[in-house]
């Protein structure tokens, strides 16, 4: 499908306690025009599932795709031009414009297709899919509400009965890099608890015209790690200051949302890296830089390790024009930043980033890019 098949159609799920937010969420869309759809019953108990039955419905006529978004969310700066150069690029696909910063799965895909140089991420079949900002193709948008009519409204989330549909209709949905949604830093209509946040968001994004062509290589790479069938599948997680693997065991029956992980020093040896080889370069890091003495050693070794692992990870799916040293040219500067920034941001204990000042915050973004740098360096070496 070529550029100028592609016809959008716009809905907007819409909760009345919120009318502030529609004029410039209109607005923000233009030239696109979207029709807002307002909560069936917004006096009764919370669910989105209920304004997402009648949102997937409101398709404009003679429309190729169908976007749908939630009012709690900003766009991008050019977000018409962008997202359709997003949809002339992969307009098979369903497309999520956003994934939450500390997802269990979602977060790390992007992070990891990130820093390889890909525009686009394949998205976990398990996790829920992000629709803060979802697209489908007119004729999947109808079944998906066919879909959700099934479902009681009680069940509340639509987020989880899309990656369902989208599972078992075979649906591939990617998310795009960067984000063209951000979330609001507001309390959820369900009353879900945590920040949120998107997980690699630019608001004024310097993208050319051919930023979004992708390749099937390159989405085929990127997708093993969420097959089934994948024998070490895993995700790398920060959370309450410390660096996590975590393995993903799809069909086990353990639900996504689980709290477990494995230190990454005890278990790093499953991914192919040595503890010595983080220990060093972290050593070796502030013996040769001049970082701020009163930056916490333990904190930042293990943003360091974080991206060590991530950095090692994402070479295994790096461009084939990439350079052994990363960054690739594709991956802009801004664009690293957002991805570690977030990182640290979310995956921080509450306490340690009340200690943190301003300039210690760079210095932890700094030390934890340096890590991706240097794990990209080894794992080139380990596959060249």
């Amino acid at each position: 499908m070529t550029s100028a098949e592609i016809r959008l159609s716009v809905a907007i799920m819409h909760h009345p306690r919120r009318r502030e937010r529609i004029p410039p969420l209109v607005r923000d869309c233009a030239p696109l025009t979207a029709r807002v759809v307002t909560d069936p019953d917004p006096d009764g108990v919370p669910s989105p599932l209920r304004t997402a039955k009648v949102a997937w419905r409101s398709i404009q006529d003679g429309a190729t795709h169908h976007l749908v978004l939630q009012d709690d969310i900003v766009l991008v700066q050019g977000f018409a031009t962008q997202l359709h150069r997003a949809i002339t690029a992969r307009p098979e696909h369903g497309i999520s414009l956003y994934s939450h910063w500390d997802s269990p799965q979602n977060s790390y895909l992007i992070r990891r297709a990130a820093i390889a140089g890909w525009s686009f991420a394949p998205l976990s079949r398990s996790e829920w899919t992000p629709t803060q900002g979802f697209v489908l193709p007119v004729a999947v948008a109808r079944d998906l509400a066919d879909f959700l009519d099934g479902i009681p409204d009680e069940v509340k989330d639509d987020d989880e009965m899309v990656v369902r549909f989208c599972r078992e209709s075979g649906i591939p949905v990617v998310g795009t890099v960067p984000h063209l949604v951000d979330h609001r830093f507001d309390p959820t209509i369900v009353g879900h608890p945590g920040r949120f946040h998107a997980t690699v968001f630019l608001p004024a994004p310097a993208l050319s015209a051919e930023y979004w062509q992708f390749s099937p290589s390159a989405e085929a790479a990127l997708s093993r790690r969420v097959q089934p069938d994948e024998q070490m599948a895993y995700t790398v997680q920060m959370h309450r200051s410390r660096c996590l693997l975590r393995p993903l065991r799809p069909g086990t029956g353990e639900p996504v949302e689980h709290g477990f992980g494995w230190y990454w020093a005890d278990h790093c040896g499953l991914v192919g890296v040595t503890v010595s080889d983080v220990l060093d370069g972290f050593e070796h890091l502030f013996e040769t830089q001049d970082l701020l003495p009163a930056l916490h050693w333990r904190i930042a070794l293990e943003v360091w390790a974080a991206g060590y692992l991530l950095g090692a990870d994402a070479v295994t799916v790096r461009r084939v024009e990439a350079a052994g040293i990363w960054p690739p040219a594709t991956v802009g500067a801004g664009l690293a930043q957002a991805v570690m920034t977030s990182w640290i941001a979310s995956g921080l204990a509450e306490l340690d980033a009340a200690r943190l000042a301003g300039d210690e915050g760079a210095a932890l973004v700094a030390v934890g890019l340096a890590g991706v740098a240097q794990g990209w360096l080894s794992g080139w070496q380990e596959t060249s």
